[in-house]
């Protein structure tokens, strides 16, 4: 009965339809960089120069220290800052009517800040119904032994199919530490349904045996000069 119960739930997460959500880099709402940084204080300079922070942001937001409210510094190149969501490195950065969608989803353990843009140039307020989203993971969500997965020269695993732990199917929205996808969201057929109806723009949601297509052309990120020699890892 209990190996029974082990391969029903096997079964029942490989059928999980997952999605990943990407930046659409094609779309004008969306910037393919980010004339910004995340800090903890505003910084304030008229030639528009500024200093990295002196936290390792995202993962300064796990700290207790962390305040509450953190600030987008912009540069001079920041844009219109249309977008609903920004993959910002291994954190998100959400307006509130995002935030709010998504909120209504069950979610992985996470840090949530609000997040006020600014201009560096002279601290006004550029946008202040951003937030910035973080996962913990505390949970392992990703499955290696029945994954498929190659490591590249630099140590990176090339996620050729991936595989979730059960726990997976206890939430419709989480993220992964490891891989190339490390950081990305994952979401759940049902989220995807109720982005596509609401309309987000400048976001893709990409199936699960498409996305690293989608990465290796995002990221200019070419498997065959980048793959180690070796056998990929097999489940």
């Amino acid at each position: 009965m209990v190996w029974s119960s082990v391969y029903n739930q096997m079964w029942e997460s490989k059928l999980m339809n997952y999605y990943v959500l990407m930046n659409d880099y094609n779309s004008s709402l969306m910037p393919r960089y980010l004339h910004a940084i995340v800090d903890t204080e505003k910084q304030i300079n008229e030639k528009w120069d500024y200093e990295g922070s002196k936290h390792d942001i995202p993962y300064y937001l796990l700290d207790k220290e962390c305040p509450d409210t953190l600030y987008l510094l912009c540069n001079k190149n920041i844009g219109k800052l249309g977008f609903n969501y920004y993959q910002h490195n291994m954190a998100h950065i959400l307006s509130d009517r995002f935030f709010n969608i998504i909120n209504e989803f069950k979610l992985s353990d996470h840090v949530l800040k609000k997040l006020i843009a600014t201009s560096i140039k002279d601290g006004k307020t550029i946008n202040n119904s951003l937030n910035y989203l973080f996962f913990t993971d505390k949970e392992l969500f990703l499955n290696e032994k029945y994954s498929i997965l190659e490591k590249d020269k630099y140590g990176n695993l090339i996620p050729h199919k991936l595989s979730f732990h059960n726990e997976s199917l206890n939430y419709d929205i989480f993220s992964i530490r490891t891989t190339l996808l490390a950081g990305f969201i994952f979401i759940s057929e049902k989220v995807a349904n109720r982005l596509i109806k609401e309309n987000i723009k400048g976001i893709k949601l990409i199936k699960l045996d498409e996305v690293l297509s989608h990465y290796c052309v995002d990221f200019k990120y070419d498997i065959k000069s980048n793959v180690k020699k070796g056998k990929i890892k097999l489940p």
